[in-house]
């Protein structure tokens, strides 16, 4: 049985959205959601304004894009790393490169990253309140496998609050930026502390 082969057309539709939503992840990179516009989200990507509207109704829509674009990044990119952690002990080892994988995403997706800072994961309302929740279900699962003796509640409280501390960190440390790495190492030595605290 044969595979769905996708016609030329859907090929290039496919790459024409794959270029707005890179231009919209440079553009909201440096302007914000507020401050960024389709007209330049499409010149960026080499398209005409109407061009764009075939593809997305408003910005809004492409910023529910740019949420699902980077959800379908991460996912992928943590759950290789978490399926290593068999006991509390394996957080050591997993935490650095949890951290690089982070820091690599946020290089990739900017205007994901800025969004967060204006559209905040806690709430609802957010477009990138689906991939923390995600995050959190994912990153409190795999402790729980490793029969740490704590409640749901207790250990999703503890993947928020390091998840945010990361991601916080990120928005506020872009790339270029000259603390960058040093805020990064000091972030992981505060996250194993926390963790060693909270949960041996």
């Amino acid at each position: 049985m044969s595979g769905t082969r996708r016609s030329p057309q859907q090929d290039r539709s496919r790459e024409t959205v794959d270029r707005i939503l890179v231009a919209a992840e440079q553009e909201i990179g440096e302007r914000g959601v507020a401050g960024a516009s389709t007209t330049r989200i499409a010149s960026r990507a080499g398209l005409s304004v109407g061009a764009l509207y075939r593809f997305f109704e408003d910005k809004a829509a492409i910023v529910d894009a740019l949420a699902n674009r980077y959800l379908e990044a991460v996912a992928p990119a943590y759950t290789e790393v978490v399926s290593h952690i068999a006991s509390v002990g394996d957080l050591d080892a997993v935490l650095g490169e949890l951290l690089r994988r982070a820091a690599a995403l946020q290089e990739q997706h900017p205007g994901y990253y800025r969004l967060t800072e204006e559209l905040s994961p806690d709430r609802r309302d957010s477009p990138a309140h689906a991939v923390r929740e995600h995050l959190v279900d994912l990153f409190a699962e795999a402790l729980r496998g490793t029969g740490i003796e704590r409640t749901p509640v207790e250990l999703r409280r503890v993947v928020e609050l390091c998840i945010e501390t990361v991601r916080h960190t990120l928005a506020h440390r872009p790339p270029g930026h000259e603390d960058r790495e040093a805020s990064l190492a000091e972030v992981e030595v505060m996250l194993r502390a926390y963790l060693d605290a909270r949960l041996r």
